[in-house]
């Protein structure tokens, strides 16, 4: 939202308090066409905001869940190591080693 004074050609000091407001005053001093292109600017800057926002949030929502899968391949490495340190491995531990290998692998795929 804008805000602010602006003194016209005349001296006139003029407080605008929103978009509305400074239309008006666009008009007034200037005229339809002007005020109208001020319109369509502010409505220009709304859209490109309200998409920057969307953006945002789904950036910030990607970011969570990589975290989270971050925070569960935190403890991967543990597991890795003790099944490495078994003498056999079992059919059981091949599975574990398989569904470790596709979790990373789906993590390495959201990397750019």
């Amino acid at each position: 939202m804008i805000s602010g004074k602006i003194r016209t050609r005349d001296g006139e000091l003029v407080f605008v308090r929103d978009e509305k407001d400074f239309v008006q005053l666009v008009e007034r001093e200037i005229g339809y066409d002007a005020a109208q292109l001020v319109r369509e600017l502010a409505d220009l800057a709304d859209m490109t905001q309200q998409r920057l926002q969307t953006d945002l949030n789904s950036y910030e929502s990607e970011l969570s869940e990589l975290q989270i899968a971050i925070r569960d391949l935190d403890r991967k490495p543990d597991a890795l190591i003790a099944i490495s340190n078994k003498q056999r491995i079992n059919a059981a531990d091949k599975r574990e080693l398989r569904r470790l290998a596709e979790m990373i692998r789906g993590l390495l795929s959201l990397a750019p």
